[in-house]
């Protein structure tokens, strides 16, 4: 999947957009609320390997993608694949980085792009 499509795939949620506030690589995928649930961009493998570890699973030109994930099961996602990693640049208890092409499927992506969505979605006001 290339950059592009990812970006697509996260602009399929409701009311999001995309803007590029800190780079013009990275791009910072918001709901309608400017809650941030994704940022997409190319790894740079010097540094992501600072913040998430040695052993990360990372070259040059491969995509991330960040995403908000609830902290009771942020462990267990990076217990599950390699290339989950704790949050690029991010706070490591509620984010996680997901290298792109590696040892987590399509579907299971998508899915993980909808959680960070529904975790930063406007809260219902009870009546």
């Amino acid at each position: 999947m290339t950059k592009e499509k990812l970006i697509e795939e996260c602009l399929k949620m409701p009311d999001s957009y995309v803007d590029y506030p800190y780079d013009p690589t990275t791009a910072v995928v918001r709901n309608k609320e400017k809650k941030t649930f994704a940022l997409v961009d190319y790894c740079n493998p010097e540094k992501m390997k600072r913040s998430c570890g040695e052993d990360a699973p990372i070259k040059d030109g491969d995509i991330f993608i960040n995403l908000k994930f609830p902290p009771i099961i942020i462990h267990a996602v990076r217990d599950q694949y390699k290339a989950v990693l704790p949050g690029y640049y991010s706070d490591k208890n509620h984010w996680n980085t997901i290298i792109l092409g590696k040892d987590v499927p399509l579907d299971e992506i998508k899915k993980m792009i909808q959680l960070s969505y529904d975790l930063v979605a406007p809260k219902v006001k009870k009546k």
